[in-house]
């Protein structure tokens, strides 16, 4: 078996423990694994707490310097750090030649993500995006069904991301919640994972209409309850997207959603049929065949799209499941080190993650001008 790659892992909250848990996982769930991870380091900005957790990786260096962290011999960076943060971390480990594996969204803006596709590009480094739904099985039936016309011509789409995570008022302010620090709000957390499954099974957007929703406007300070600070990102956001090839559809994505723990769905209309995904069921697609009249629901043959691997050398085997959320992240982690290994690029590189930040900087110019809709590509 070939030497571990070297990963620095940036930031250690919710999604930093998830990518950690991933690559300690992949020896658990695949026998003699192609490649393999060594946790080599890890950067964050408090090193007291999540101690145990850190104790029991042993991360090779545990540090909150910057420069410390980069005089880690490392072959790649994993960023888990707040949207801000994204650039200038990406941006070191790019001058160093270091691969870079980041969180979505890309950057804070537009004009930030731009910069960082190019940086990368002119580095020469391979890049990868945390779009982690692109490895769900019953998305990669979906995209092998499309492909080869099995509900004939899509006509119109809707998709939903549900979560009850911020309906409380009294959850403190933290950067989520500040434009300046997450770039938007529920639709830069949930809505950009939409956007890039659109982009990955349909196409890509030409224009778009947009509304978006702040309920709760202030909130406490994570420092002093008593202090209210003011919310400035959106709480709710419907998005009207229409893509090059004509296609017209909808989503919707909240954080204020009572009930609804990981409520997401994708159906798509066609001709002859109808294909529709639920996160609760992530093997398997239904698909309403418009000449049988019925609905099926299944195993379904996934023939592996140029560029990918097939999903069963990725997603671990049900016996070796961890749960939906960290199998994606397991399988688009390894799928990355793979093309490391390889040095092979990555089909969900930056220009993927670009992609999908030009329709969300679109859909706030469209909701801040009234639901005007607006044009790709953007010119500013």
């Amino acid at each position: 078996m070939a030497e571990p790659i070297q990963v620095g892992l940036i930031g250690l909250g919710f999604i930093g423990k998830m990518h950690a848990t991933a690559y300690r996982d992949i020896p658990l769930c695949f026998s003699d694994p192609p490649v393999t991870a060594n946790l080599a380091a890890v950067l964050r900005s408090n090193l007291h707490t999540e101690t145990e957790f850190m104790r029991e990786v042993d991360f090779g260096l545990a540090t909150s310097d910057m420069d410390e962290f980069l005089q880690v011999p490392l072959d790649v960076i994993d960023v888990c750090s707040p949207n801000m943060l994204h650039k200038e971390q990406v941006e070191r480990a790019l001058a160093r030649g270091i691969h870079v594996y980041c969180e979505k969204p890309l950057a804070l803006n537009l004009t930030e993500a731009r910069e960082m596709a190019q940086a990368a590009k002119d580095a020469g480094v391979l890049t990868h995006m945390a779009f982690v739904f692109r490895y769900l099985p019953a998305i990669r039936q979906m995209k092998t069904m499309l492909t080869r016309g099995d509900i004939g011509e899509v006509l119109n789409f809707r998709g939903h991301m549900f979560h009850s995570s911020y309906l409380n008022p009294e959850r403190p302010m933290s950067w989520r919640l500040r434009y300046a620090e997450a770039g938007g709000g529920v639709l830069v957390d949930l809505g950009v994972h939409m956007i890039d499954l659109i982009h990955a099974l349909l196409g890509r957007v030409s224009r778009v209409k947009a509304l978006v929703k702040t309920f709760i406007s202030e909130r406490p300070s994570s420092s002093d309850s008593t202090i209210q600070e003011k919310v400035d990102v959106d709480d709710w956001a419907h998005c009207t997207l229409e893509l090059e090839n004509g296609v017209v559809g909808v989503i919707e994505v909240t954080r204020m959603a009572a009930g609804a723990e990981q409520d997401y769905s994708l159906e798509i209309f066609g001709s002859q049929g109808s294909l529709a995904f639920d996160v609760q069921q992530p093997t398997t697609v239904s698909h309403f065949d418009l000449k049988k009249g019925y609905w099926t629901k299944g195993s379904i043959d996934r023939s592996t799209m140029p560029g990918e691997r097939p999903i069963a050398t990725l997603w671990p085997p049900a016996k070796f499941s961890q749960g939906m959320m960290t199998n994606a992240h397991l399988a688009c982690a390894y799928d990355f080190l793979q093309c490391i290994a390889e040095g092979k690029p990555s089909t969900v590189d930056f220009s993927v993650g670009l992609a999908a930040q030009e329709v969300l900087e679109a859909c706030y110019h469209s909701a801040r001008n009234g639901e005007t809709w607006v044009k790709l590509p953007l010119t500013v």
